[in-house]
């Protein structure tokens, strides 16, 4: 089981929004700009791209640290007596 699975979600949630409306809010100035160009978008995508992935690796690392280790060694053992 994954302790604070709750806290988890709405504090990537945000984080992930966050970077999308910075996205968006940034794009739709460069939009107004003669800097409005496929290798300027490009860039802006790769840097969100690298953001969200950024924030899924976050992800990852805590929801890994929140697992209780607990059911795992316990759902282990089990496996183990039925292998035997």
């Amino acid at each position: 089981m994954i302790k604070n699975k709750e806290k988890i979600l709405h504090e990537k949630t945000q984080k992930i929004y966050d970077q999308i409306k910075t996205y968006i809010e940034e794009m739709d100035s460069l939009s107004e700009t003669k800097d409005f160009t496929i290798d300027n978008i490009e860039k802006m995508w790769e840097q969100l791209d690298e953001h969200t992935k950024q924030i899924y690796r976050e992800i990852n690392e805590e929801i890994i640290k929140q697992v209780d280790e607990k059911s795992i060694i316990k759902l282990k053992k089990k496996n183990i007596h039925k292998k035997e």
